[in-house]
């Protein structure tokens, strides 16, 4: 399981973790191959309307986020981390490659399928990883830094090539490649696993439960064909996410009010304000995918170095700044925290919406001062996304951490769960906000319309979010102090 380095003597667990790595990889690029593609998808190839389209992208979105906590418990005490991975690596698979057949039938199957799949996989790669080393064991922050990146190769490389491939022999092909991206996951597994033969959870360590297994298998299978349901019925999805939020937001406050300790009531204040925060960022990183992208290709010279690109591919610049920024941010981090002037994490998340709003405000000035013929230079998106990547970084890369040290350790699997369920319903929020600039289908080619939409809803939305990051940055000392 384990490598002795030849200059200190350490073990370090190499190949489990290079394994693991490249499962997660190809499973990004199968979901991130699928995600540059499906908005527009809907809208070119399925003939829905902008504001359709972006508001079940949104529902579906959402609801890959909301049953994370489900796969999680189901590896950990019922079929095993391992089995539960392979399980669901099964089930993306299956559902990218229903999105290459015949999708005018079985588009809400396909996209109910990779749900089901995502809630099964997701959780369980990242908690492998912690099960690599000892409790305590500073290497871990390292391996999950390393373990982020296979998520941001993964998603470049897919976002980089599906375009490509729809541009060239159209959307099956390009869905096909993501299942093609699970198979290789599948593969990886199947033929390498003894490595991971003394890592799992307690059920890996015992012959499968085929009643557990069977029972899995039919209530996925079922929650398929309800998610299919919830995705044609969009307002009953909305409800019973909000209804989620409300009733987990609920357990948060009986934390804070029952706590007995004033210091952890403070850290369950402070967590409780920074899950909003997120909640109003994932609703700016939502349009990356939807009005973002939409506007790339109907309103800017998708050029890159005087090459023309598919607009779609500008998604990529989501991994790709965050490749490039993590390690420069992370040597940031240790050189203020060697000094002592390290940021408080309220400051980090203050920042980061803060980058978010001038992303979005450079837009409408672009759109303003420099467009020719309704078009903008594609350098003014790339440096949009930039500000965005960054301001996930700061927000979203920090806010797993933010629960782990806020929260006592009897509780973090269900203030994690919190997390998901906001980051869920600010997923639907966001396609309805992106909807704001919905062009109507028979105003699509009137690029002098698309304009005037996209840079009033991005002028809106920088604006909004440039008010949050000063209240944000108002509070920040506050709540430095509460966590003193």
């Amino acid at each position: 399981m384990t490598n002795t380095c030849e200059h200190c003597g350490v073990e370090r667990p190499i190949r489990p973790f290079s394994l693991i790595f490249f499962i997660e990889m190809w499973e990004r690029f199968g979901y991130y191959g699928m995600v540059a593609l499906i908005v527009i998808f809907m809208i070119n190839g399925l003939g829905f309307t902008d504001n359709f389209a972006l508001n079940t992208y949104g529902a579906f979105s959402a609801l890959v986020y909301a049953f994370l906590s489900v796969g999680g418990y189901i590896g950990d005490r019922w079929l095993g981390t391992k089995r539960t991975t392979l399980l669901g690596a099964i089930f993306l698979c299956l559902g990218y490659a229903l999105l290459s057949y015949k999708p005018e039938h079985t588009f809400y199957y396909g996209l109910g399928t990779i749900i089901a799949g995502n809630m099964l996989f997701k959780a369980n790669p990242s908690s492998l990883i912690s099960k690599l080393y000892k409790q305590g064991d500073s290497r871990l922050d390292s391996a999950f830094t390393m373990y982020y990146m296979s998520i941001n190769i993964g998603s470049f490389i897919s976002m980089t090539l599906c375009p490509i491939i729809q541009v060239k022999y159209g959307y099956a092909p390009a869905f096909f490649l993501c299942a093609t991206g699970l198979l290789l996951a599948i593969l990886g597994y199947k033929t390498f696993g003894k490595v991971l033969s003394e890592i799992g959870s307690e059920p890996d360590f015992h012959p499968v439960n085929k009643k557990y297994l069977l029972c899995i298998i039919s209530v996925v299978v079922l929650m398929i064909f309800i998610c299919a349901w919830l995705l044609k019925h969009l307002e009953v999805t909305s409800v019973i996410l909000s209804l989620a939020l409300i009733v987990t937001f609920g357990f948060m406050i009986r934390f804070i009010i029952t706590a007995n300790d004033k210091t952890q009531r403070y850290k369950y204040i402070v967590c409780m304000v920074l899950i909003i925060e997120a909640i109003t960022f994932f609703i700016l990183y939502q349009q990356m995918q939807t009005s973002l992208n939409l506007f790339t290709i109907r309103n800017t010279d998708c050029s890159v170095l005087g090459m023309k690109v598919p607009g779609v591919m500008f998604q990529n610049l989501n991994p790709f700044w965050i490749m490039v920024s993590s390690p420069i941010l992370a040597f940031m981090y240790n050189r203020l925290g060697k000094n002592r002037r390290d940021f408080s994490m309220a400051t980090k998340f203050a920042f980061g919406m803060f980058l978010c709003s001038l992303g979005f405000l450079i837009l409408p000035i672009a759109a303003t001062l420099f467009s020719h013929n309704n078009m903008i230079s594609g350098n003014w998106v790339i440096l949009t996304y930039f500000f965005q990547s960054i301001g996930e970084l700061l927000i979203a890369g920090l806010g797993l951490s933010m629960v782990t040290k806020l929260v006592p350790q009897n509780i973090i699997g269900f203030v994690m769960g919190t997390w998901f369920m906001a980051t869920a319903v600010a997923m639907r929020l966001g396609g309805r906000v992106a909807s704001f600039a919905s062009v109507p289908r028979e105003e699509l080619s009137n690029t002098g319309l698309s304009l005037t939409l996209y840079s009033t809803l991005f002028l809106q939305i920088g604006i909004a979010s440039f008010v949050v990051s000063v209240i944000m940055f108002i509070f920040a000392p506050k709540l430095k102090k509460y966590l003193k």
